[in-house]
């Protein structure tokens, strides 16, 4: 719900695509300051602390957003205050929640519990961006941004009854320069994690395309906020899509040759949703039951990229904490959250440069080419991708 009401009301108060690449600008800023001390606390500290730490300033800043929309005092530069902090948070509160889950669970349940918990975690984007949409077009922004606040004071709650303990393993190091670079260094060894995390990176920094599906529903598709809402909603239902493919095939022993097939077809899907909404003349003259049949292409190709990004999003997750012993999982996480964040930072700065320039529909079919071309020279560089399997690791 916050990203899709964070660049809604980016939009709405400066009418910029540049605008909503900037707000990528400030997203990356805590991600490069602070992305490897995130990892080297999940290592030091009790995980489950930290976690309760993060979610609590996530509810305070929330609150505090929402008053600012509500009485009409937000201004652009507060929201990109906003997506610096929330990044600052998460960078710090992520790799402490993926080295926890090794504690709930037993090893052989671990993807299968990754799995549900990204199927839950796109449920909610579901019904988040929905309801963020059609909130917004019926009682305003504001009030979609109380509904958000709320939220994020439930998940706090929902912290506190876990019992499992959150104390690391081992001799605890502290949290120093020499941790976090000996963190850099185990990740440096293992060829799978580099290549997946560097993927990850390079196709997400052309093909994050969240802030300029703004544009695309409101002056493309002319579908408004709640056409807004569908089409982010549309991605999370193709997420939910690829949890459930992932938990009918069971355990995937190819992770890596899987991954990089996830990411082509992830391109595949992002030049799809371009070619719909790069359609020369009306792109509402074809209709079907009263909507636009480029419409529909374009939330099939949404699907598409949801259910692709969640698959490679999963296994990547599963390799890390297969690889990685306890005394790493939270250093090693923290690196591919550092680069999963520079890269959608970097996407929506990217995107959003090429579109002032070549419209919104452009961008995307340059940046469908340019994933394409980064998914095969990764797959060509780091040939120990294609080829892992689990009983390497």
């Amino acid at each position: 719900m916050r990203d899709t009401l964070t660049f809604l009301i980016v939009f709405q108060l400066s009418g910029s695509a540049l605008a909503l690449g900037i707000t990528g600008v400030f997203q990356a800023i805590p991600a490069i300051l602070f992305g490897l001390l995130g990892g080297a606390m999940a290592d030091a500290m009790d995980r489950k602390k930290l976690l309760i730490y993060t979610q609590m300033a996530n509810v305070v800043a929330g609150s505090l957003l929402a008053f600012l929309v509500l009485f009409d005092f937000i201004e652009v530069w507060h929201i990109w205050l906003f997506a610096s902090f929330w990044t600052g948070v998460h960078i710090l509160g992520r790799p402490a929640q993926r080295a926890y889950m090794p504690r709930l669970v037993p090893a052989n349940y671990l993807m299968n519990a990754i799995t549900w918990f990204g199927a839950l975690s796109q449920g909610t984007q579901i019904f988040g961006a929905l309801a963020a949409g059609f909130i917004a077009a019926f009682v305003g922004v504001g009030w979609a941004f109380v509904v958000n606040a709320a939220v994020l004071a439930i998940a706090l709650l929902t912290i506190l009854p876990i019992r499992a303990s959150g104390r690391p393993e081992g001799d605890n190091q502290g949290v120093s320069f020499r941790t976090v670079w000996e963190g850099v260094q185990f990740v440096r060894m293992k060829e799978v994690l580099v290549s997946s995390f560097v993927l990850d990176f390079g196709v997400m920094s052309v093909g994050f395309i969240r802030p300029i599906l703004t544009i695309l529903a409101l002056e493309v598709f002319m579908v408004g906020e709640m056409g807004l809402g569908v089409m982010n909603a549309a991605t999370a239902a193709g997420s939910v899509l690829g949890t459930f493919i992932l938990l009918k095939i069971g355990n995937v022993d190819r992770k890596g040759a899987v991954i990089l097939a996830a990411y082509g077809l992830y391109s595949v899907g992002l030049l799809g949703l371009g070619a719909a909404s790069w359609i020369p003349g009306d792109t509402q003259g074809l209709q079907l039951v009263g909507i636009s049949l480029w419409f529909l292409t374009a939330l099939v190709a949404l699907t598409v990229m949801g259910s692709m990004d969640v698959v490679a999003f999963t296994l990547k997750q599963s390799m890390i904490q297969l690889v990685a012993p306890d005394q790493f999982r939270g250093r090693a996480s923290s690196l591919s959250s550092i680069l999963s964040v520079l890269g959608n930072a970097t996407g929506a700065v990217e995107n959003g440069a090429i579109a002032a320039v070549f419209g919104a529909p452009g961008a995307i079919v340059i940046n469908s080419f340019i994933a394409l071309g980064v998914t095969g020279a990764v797959g060509a560089r780091w040939r120990g991708l294609w080829r892992y399997r689990d009983v390497e690791g």
